[in-house]
């Protein structure tokens, strides 16, 4: 394959846009971290683990008092840190987490968290750091047809194309990147959406189950408040991952026509209730 000068420009472009900013996200990268220690007592001895946390997702009680509903905590540690707080973790233990300028948060994972564990190379140390991010029963159940009947969906990004992609593949709704910025309104004058504490990310909750936002969706396409696209073919959707990467990331999903087919039925259920 030959590469034209005007593609090879382009991908250099690209390169020193991705470098400038990890430079930037690089910089003074430790003041970002968090901290989460356990400590467990026994009768004869009393274990104190603390490691650093690089991303969580907090859901904090109206009481300042009570303590908090972890959904995400990414954690770095040596083997012995990470092995002891693995088991806290299966074992629905009470963490305390220290985010950056905010006083120490009290949290625990719940029952039936998941845990995925792998290693992260340092350059200058021999042996690589170990790496662990825990996962609530409630967050797990948010991925793509998982647990359609739920009527709260934890995100770790509040960007609009996000938020409807991913109830979008939750709850199988005909829904095009388009209609974003009307679905965060209603979500906002309904009062059906929630910041949550995070690090590393901006999460939300999200209240509201498939019948409700199909509700939402019916009515907006009888008041014209949105409108089906003319244009057939698959939908792409621009899902920025701020969190994680800087530049956006396309996936494609249901067809237009499928998309016409399923708003202009619920349109028409809702008009005949």
């Amino acid at each position: 394959m030959v590469m034209t000068k005007a593609g090879a420009d382009e991908k250099t472009a690209l390169l020193m846009s991705v470098n400038d900013w990890r430079k930037r996200k690089l910089q003074n990268a430790h003041q970002r971290f968090g901290s989460l220690e356990f400590t467990k007592r026994t009768k004869d001895t009393t274990t104190r683990v603390r490691v650093h946390i690089d991303r969580a997702v907090l859901e904090t009680p109206k009481d300042e008092r009570g303590q908090a509903s972890a959904h995400l905590i990414s954690m770095i540690g040596g083997d012995s840190e990470i092995g002891a707080l693995w088991a806290a973790v299966t074992e629905g233990a009470l963490f305390q987490i220290q985010l950056p300028g905010r006083t120490s948060i009290p949290a625990s994972l719940g029952p039936e968290a998941q845990c995925f564990r792998g290693s992260v190379m340092v350059p200058g140390r021999k042996r690589p750091a170990r790496h662990l991010v825990a996962v609530s029963a409630e967050l797990a159940k948010t991925k793509p047809g998982a647990d359609r009947e739920g009527a709260r969906t934890i995100l770790c990004d509040n960007d609009p194309v996000f938020v409807l992609y991913r109830l979008a593949y939750r709850y199988g709704l005909p829904v095009v990147p388009e209609w974003a910025p009307w679905f965060m309104r209603e979500l906002n004058q309904r009062k059906a959406i929630t910041p949550l504490v995070g690090l590393g990310c901006s999460p939300v909750l999200v209240r509201g189950n498939k019948q409700t936002f199909l509700k939402w969706i019916g009515r907006a396409l009888r008041e014209h408040l949105i409108r089906i696209p003319e244009q057939s073919g698959s939908i792409s959707w621009k899902v920025h991952q701020s969190a994680t990467h800087p530049l956006p990331e396309t996936r494609t999903g249901a067809n237009t026509s499928c998309v016409r087919s399923l708003s202009l039925c619920v349109s028409d259920n809702l008009s005949s209730a």
